[in-house]
């Protein structure tokens, strides 16, 4: 006869361990926890990179440009209110930090995105393309100043043809005739 516990067929049954007890709520809150805390790190990133790209000179002298504008303000309505940054790329080569970005802007009136690229040597930032693309495919340039550049020759008035010229205008000498067949006939 095979030794008997005092207790007889009765006797307690070995507690489970905790992980037995509770897998069925532990394993989905475990993993749900491990993806928030994912999330949290991503959204942690990006907004540092949001707000140290807020501070970027170049971003903060676009913005600027942009509100400052009167074709701006008048296209979208006023004050707007700048979104998001998207297809942000800023690199730093040899100390020479190179920097393109879209903004949307949203205003009253309608929406457009500024476009920006910028170089920076030294402390300045110097815009390469700067303009604000509205959403009705109106393109505004900021760099454009309305003014020659002052590199450019100054332009001498193209000729008005004799036909053309108002009829109380003084009468202008007729144009040369050439010999046909010289060579200096060809205009390019």
């Amino acid at each position: 006869m095979p030794p008997t516990s005092p207790e007889g067929d009765y006797a307690p049954v070995p507690r489970q361990g905790w992980w037995s007890r509770n897998w069925k709520w532990a394993a989905p809150v475990g993993c749900l926890g491990m993806m928030g805390s994912c999330f949290c790190f991503v959204a942690i990133a990006v907004g540092w990179g949001y707000s140290s790209f807020k501070d970027m000179g170049a971003y903060t002298d676009a913005i600027t440009e942009a509100q400052e504008d009167p074709h701006v303000q008048r296209a979208l309505g006023g004050a707007f209110k700048p979104g998001f940054p998207s297809n942000t790329q800023v690199s730093t080569h040899n100390g020479r930090t190179h920097a393109e970005f879209t903004v949307p802007l949203d205003g009253p009136k309608a929406d457009g995105n500024l476009h920006a690229v910028a170089d920076k040597n030294g402390e300045a930032w110097t815009f390469r393309t700067l303009y604000v693309q509205v959403e009705d495919g109106q393109r505004i340039d900021l760099l454009d100043t309305g003014e020659p550049p002052s590199h450019a020759p100054e332009l001498e008035e193209p000729e008005v043809p004799h036909e053309l010229e108002p009829e109380d205008a003084e009468p202008s000498e007729p144009p040369a005739r050439k010999k046909p067949g010289s060579d200096t006939d060809i205009e390019l």
